[in-house]
């Protein structure tokens, strides 16, 4: 008697502290902008992680897949399947969200935007990943593996980055780095830019910008300032490849795994927040030591040597 009366104790204690989701399965949406090597990365470690660490069921909808005839059905899809939230990967992703859902009933968690404050409108059930590094932080890696820099060419188009320009003036002067402005309306008054300041800054720092984003002109960029032993700082793998000295990389795999922690807590505890995105700092060796630029690996733990 003694040991049914336990067993009964145990089960009833279980029902009361087990999750429910453990006991419950609960459901997901993924929603992908495009079928692309990032949003792949990305969306397969978010899935991994829910799988293995959680009983939340994950199905997956490719944007691309829906002509604009069926951006209803989509809609009617994601409204009736029975998910408890929507991720969306990628901007257009949250484009479409913001469009058919202006008022949102279910939690929307975002990975893989780099502005989400400019397309989702901003709630309490609205978090996830930018796929952004505060400028502040950007500088201080800067100046910590390029001792020597001191004045950086800030090459944007005012129409889409003024605001990252004002930010990184003012944070520059935390770090003593002056921050020259080299703005262009257009590709075709990049080599004008160049030709006329390139002899007057250390640096040249190439940010996400729609006027400055083919990879014939970055290619064409820093092939340019090589030649005049100017460093190049970028934002990908692809200029670290095309010979940037500094490269900030972020690798898609971690950032589905950080959206992944957002939806357990969006789930299990319904916590909704924002979460910054991780990231390296890679250093080109090979290209600083060809163009005599010392650079700093013991400055921080941070700061790595690429590969």
């Amino acid at each position: 008697m003694k040991i049914l009366t336990c067993w009964i104790l145990f089960v009833i204690y279980c029902f009361m502290v087990w999750p429910a989701s453990a006991a419950e399965s609960t459901k997901a949406a993924v929603l992908i902008s495009r079928k692309i090597l990032p949003y792949m990365a990305a969306t397969e470690a978010l899935s991994s992680v829910l799988s293995t660490e959680t009983a939340i069921e994950v199905e997956i909808f490719f944007l691309e897949k829906f002509s604009r005839k069926g951006s209803g059905l989509l809609k009617e899809r994601l409204e009736k399947g029975g998910f408890s939230l929507v991720v969306v990967v990628g901007p257009e992703a949250a484009r479409f969200c913001q469009k058919q859902f202006p008022e949102p009933k279910l939690p929307i968690v975002y990975s893989m935007v780099l502005n989400p404050d400019e397309i989702l409108k901003p709630g309490s059930a609205i978090c996830g990943v930018p796929l952004s590094i505060p400028v502040k932080l950007q500088l201080n890696r800067i100046s910590m593996a390029l001792p020597s820099v001191k004045r950086i060419g800030l090459i944007y188009d005012p129409f889409y980055n003024t605001d990252f320009f004002s930010d990184a003036k003012q944070q520059g002067l935390t770090v003593n780095i002056e921050i020259v402005p080299l703005k262009v309306s257009s590709k075709k008054e990049i080599p004008k830019v160049l030709k006329n300041s390139l002899n007057h800054v250390d640096c040249l720092w190439l940010i996400p910008d729609r006027t400055v984003i083919s990879e014939s002109i970055i290619q064409y960029i820093i092939k340019e300032a090589l030649l005049k032993e100017k460093p190049v700082i970028g934002y990908n793998r692809f200029f670290y490849e095309s010979g940037a000295v500094l490269t900030f990389i972020f690798d898609y795999h971690e950032l589905g795994q950080q959206t992944a922690g957002i939806v357990k807590d969006v789930i299990l505890n319904g916590l909704c927040r924002n979460i910054p995105a991780s990231f390296h700092t890679w250093v080109n060796v090979r290209v600083a030591e060809k163009i005599g630029l010392t650079v700093d690996l013991n400055a921080s733990s941070v700061i790595e040597k690429g590969p």
